[in-house]
């Protein structure tokens, strides 16, 4: 199925475009990505699309399915966007026939279903995946890997030969605090008070990411006005999570497409994950001034060893988390001072597209004299 670029809008819901300076040449680039949810590897994907379309011709390839979250990559996708959509049946053979149609210099895919794809290719298209997960991936028919961490390194690589590796971490775009009105309105919707002091969690709450344990420490340290703020599930969507719904101290505001907006309203992120292949949630806090605790693990860990100020703990004791609230609560009217130089949006895709134009150059031009 066709979407005409009429049919689409930028998403409101997304902060500022990313502006990039034009390139060398005019590529031709196919973005496929197929999962039925709006998260982090979805935004990244869908960023990186708009902000290329100012310069190149790009189509994106997504399924056909929107999810339980009812959202949609499509409704955040720019109008210069090429969109097609991708039933699951025939999946490999109509990434094949759409990317050669386009006549693509490069296809990129993210995440395993569009990366199975990549094999079958046809030439002189080059083949690209970034390795948004925290497992390996077959790099067959592959000619280059961008890896969102440099820890990804440490875990090899499935598949025949090698190809071009390159660490570009995701970004964040400048995205400003909601104005005081509307600050108040979502304060008011959540049921929260002047005084509360806010923790937060927002991402896919898998049992990875360790839920469970922060909600059961916030029991248990149970502080005066303190409030814990759940994004991206209700708890009657899980069955471990059904045990926290009556505590009116927890507030599970299931999926939203207003997460930049919460963050403000937060005092503290919560991350706790056993890993992450980057933990993009732990940046667009930062960007936000929030403080931040996290688990030191890959991913997180990462983030925390160039950010002294996030609070980084050993996320299997209840006991240390809790501790880590007691720091978070004593520095609430303290703003973190974070480095933000490595997640700059537009330095980042600029980085992504001079990737594609080295893997485009000649054999001979690439190899040194």
């Amino acid at each position: 199925m066709h979407l005409q670029n009429q049919e689409l809008r930028p998403s409101l819901s997304l902060p500022n475009h990313i502006q990039i300076s034009p390139a060398s040449r005019k590529l031709r680039i196919v973005q496929a990505i197929f999962t039925g949810s709006f998260a982090g590897s979805e935004r990244v994907t869908v960023e990186l699309c708009n902000a290329l379309s100012e310069h190149h011709d790009v189509l994106l390839l997504v399924g056909d399915d929107l999810g339980p979250s009812g959202d949609s990559i499509l409704n955040h996708v720019h109008v210069r966007v090429q969109v097609k959509k991708i039933p699951a049946s025939l999946r490999t053979l109509r990434v094949v026939l759409e990317t050669w149609k386009f006549r693509a210099d490069i296809y990129h895919a993210h995440l395993g279903r569009a990366v199975r794809c990549a094999r079958f290719i046809l030439r002189p298209t080059k083949g690209v995946a970034t390795w948004h997960m925290a497992r390996p991936i077959a790099t067959t028919g592959l000619d280059g890997v961008i890896l969102i961490s440099p820890w990804q390194k440490s875990l090899g690589l499935e598949g025949n030969g090698l190809p071009g590796f390159i660490v570009i971490s995701n970004w964040v775009n400048r995205f400003e605090a909601p104005c005081p009105e509307s600050l108040l309105s979502l304060r008011k919707q959540i049921d929260l008070h002047r005084d509360d002091f806010v923790l937060g969690f927002v991402g896919r709450p898998t049992k990875r990411k360790r839920l469970v344990e922060a909600l059961k420490a916030f029991q248990k340290w149970n502080a005066p006005n303190a409030v814990f703020v759940v994004v991206g599930i209700k708890a009657t969507e899980d069955d471990e999570l059904k045990r926290f719904a009556a505590d009116p101290r927890i507030r599970f505001l299931g999926h939203r497409t207003d997460v930049y907006d919460l963050y403000w309203i937060m005092d503290c992120l919560v991350l706790l994950a056993d890993h992450e292949a980057f933990g993009l949630a732990a940046i667009e806090a930062m960007r936000a001034g929030r403080q931040l605790i996290v688990n030191n693990s890959h991913g997180l860990g990462d983030i925390a060893a160039s950010n002294p100020d996030i609070i980084a703990i050993d996320a299997s004791s209840l006991d240390q988390i809790c501790q880590a609230y007691d720091t978070a609560l004593l520095r609430r009217h303290v703003t973190p001072s974070y480095n933000m130089s490595f997640y700059d949006a537009a330095a980042r895709v600029s980085d992504i597209e001079n990737f594609y134009l080295k893997l485009l150059e000649p054999v001979s031009a690439a190899l040194p004299a």
